[in-house]
């Protein structure tokens, strides 16, 4: 009994560090989300060059802001053009913070329902309608995680550039993959929850 109890313990100090390090996690993303928004439009600059270390002296574009480097990008992306035949690289590195927050913001919110999960689960039998509930959570959420990135940044494509193709790439196929297999496993909780359920009432 003692050692149920400290299994619980341990499990809800895991669960609340996990609670902590999800809203670190969501602060910087959102931080680095303001510093593009709040960014000068002129800052932003592509350069074609070797990266640093690089073996073949294969060259790749590179993002730079303030003459800092950010990140390598696709080049076909960030030259987007308006209706009035202008890029603007501010825009399309605030797409991809945009789909980066989505990201961040979906898995975090699975992780924590997986750390309510693992908080029940150490005081008992995990098996529990609560628990059912919060796998078919998941699911969605996992379904979530392969469309909402995807669509946040054809909505910005079309509202900037008038003209967005939507197309699903070969993550959000494996995405969808888990989400069904997410699903599965939650029919298959289900039934453990029945026989839990039939269990408790025999004792």
């Amino acid at each position: 009994m003692k050692n149920k109890v400290n299994n619980k313990k341990k499990v809800i100090r895991i669960s609340q560090f996990i609670t902590y390090f999800i809203i670190a996690f969501l602060f910087l993303r959102a931080a680095d989300f303001f510093e593009v928004v709040f960014s000068d439009k002129d800052s932003y600059e592509i350069r074609f060059e070797e990266p640093a270390g690089a073996f073949n002296q294969q060259k790749v574009f590179r993002l730079y802001q303030g003459g800092e480097y950010v990140d390598d990008v696709d080049y076909n992306l960030y030259t987007l053009m308006d209706v009035n035949g202008k890029t603007d690289l501010k825009y399309c590195a605030l797409m991809e913070q945009a789909k980066e927050v989505s990201y961040s913001l979906i898995l975090s919110v699975m992780m924590f329902v997986v750390s309510l999960i693992a908080s029940d689960a150490a005081g008992g039998s995990p098996f529990t309608r609560i628990n059912a509930r919060r796998l078919r959570i998941i699911g969605w959420l996992q379904f979530a995680l392969a469309i909402v990135p995807g669509l946040i940044v054809f909505i910005m494509h079309f509202f900037k550039f008038s003209y967005a193709n939507l197309s699903m790439d070969v993550k959000s196929f494996y995405m969808f993959v888990i989400f069904f297999a997410i699903m599965v496993v939650a029919q298959v909780f289900d039934y453990g929850v029945k026989l839990q359920e039939d269990v408790d009432s025999i004792a």
